[in-house]
């Protein structure tokens, strides 16, 4: 898995701040974190718009609720809870024929820096994902969320995550592999099977997952 871009620490005094509604910590609260919030919403939503009023929203629940956090997780833990459950019903209300705002996808191109194309590569692929594949990729192999708890946060089975998983990565796989690597797999047909998966394996998809920022 990889780090979280909500994984910033919050000293002790700032947060008791908080808690007794001292404006200012909360102000300070909120440049901490408005970046990481931001990012995730819009990874989920794919939407800047629709991630601006996510992270408001988010904000204003978290400082309502800031006396309900018992300490027992770090605090950007429970923030990013609240900014993903923000997220997921956001998404949950859109009608189902609703498009959101998609990347045109362009392929990486020779000499360049392999970790930064993919990266580049990574997000418009993600783009090109049904909102619930993306959100459910994003929540796993970057936020650490198992099959369970994105169950519940979209009211499914297990099953109903296990399922959109897989079929994520292997749609994000088909987007990111070199033309020439596709080309030469429809030339060759299942005649030369060796059982090596070719495209990025998931180690360098769930890396530059955590390293995109919108």
């Amino acid at each position: 898995m990889s780090q979280s871009p909500f994984d910033i620490e919050l000293d002790d005094i700032t947060l008791a701040r908080a808690r007794r509604g001292d404006m200012g910590a909360c102000e300070q609260i909120f440049r901490h974190f408005h970046q990481p919030a931001y990012s995730v919403a819009y990874r989920i939503c794919q939407c800047r718009e629709l991630s601006q009023e996510v992270t408001q929203e988010s904000f204003i629940t978290a400082f309502r609720r800031i006396g309900q956090f018992r300490g027992e997780a770090p605090f950007w833990g429970w923030l990013r809870r609240v900014v993903i459950n923000h997220s997921i019903s956001s998404l949950r209300k859109l009608p189902k024929a609703e498009a959101v705002e998609l990347q045109e996808y362009h392929a990486a191109s020779e000499g360049e820096h392999e970790q930064v194309n993919l990266s580049m590569d990574l997000d418009s692929a993600l783009a090109r994902l049904n909102r619930n594949d993306r959100a459910v990729v994003w929540l796993h192999d970057v936020e650490g969320y198992n099959h369970r708890e994105i169950a519940s946060l979209f009211g499914k089975s297990e099953s109903f995550s296990k399922t959109r998983l897989s079929r994520a990565r292997t749609k994000l796989r088909e987007f990111l592999e070199p033309p020439t690597t596709q080309l030469q797999k429809n030339q060759s047909g299942a005649t030369h099977s060796s059982g090596h998966e070719s495209g990025p394996n998931q180690e360098k998809v769930s890396s530059a997952l955590a390293g995109i920022t919108p």
